[in-house]
């Protein structure tokens, strides 16, 4: 009986890094998509480690040199921030260079989506690259927007 518990637990903690972004359009980004990509680089830390940052989800996604997958990624943070309570974007032409999103609340954890795509900036001999961050806490937009600093 208390091993079926303890795998009842284990499973539940497994998954619930992939409810967090759930009914976003970005989701489907995350959770080992690219795991055999050289080109990607996915990142997420939880628990502990985000607490001084009242954070509980980070979760990132870095393409390199992949026009094809820039322009799906593009089009799905896109989609998502049709949904954003608060937002801050800059543009080259009629593509998004960056955005700052920021989500309705829930479980009182207030949910954020960044976006930058050096691919449509000059960026002189680096290879462009698209990279994605959603993070969850209680945390504002505008602490967050210190520590990035």
């Amino acid at each position: 009986m208390i091993r079926r518990w303890i795998i009842i637990w284990m499973t539940l903690l497994i998954a619930l890094p992939l409810w967090a972004q759930k009914g976003m359009h970005v989701e489907s980004l995350f959770g080992g998509r690219f795991k055999q990509d050289k080109r990607a680089v996915e990142v997420l830390i939880k628990g502990k480690e985000l607490k001084k940052y009242h954070l509980t989800l980070f979760r990132s996604l870095t393409v390199t040199d992949a026009p094809a997958l820039s322009e799906e990624i593009e089009a799905l943070v896109s989609q998502d921030a049709a949904s954003a309570v608060d937002k801050e974007v800059g543009t080259v032409g009629k593509r998004l260079y960056y955005g700052f999103y920021c989500f309705p609340a829930r479980d009182e954890s207030f949910r954020y989506l960044f976006y930058r795509n050096t691919a449509v900036a000059p960026s002189g001999s680096k290879k462009p690259e698209v990279t994605v961050v959603y993070m969850e806490g209680r945390v504002t937009l505008e602490e967050l927007k210190q520590l990035f600093k």
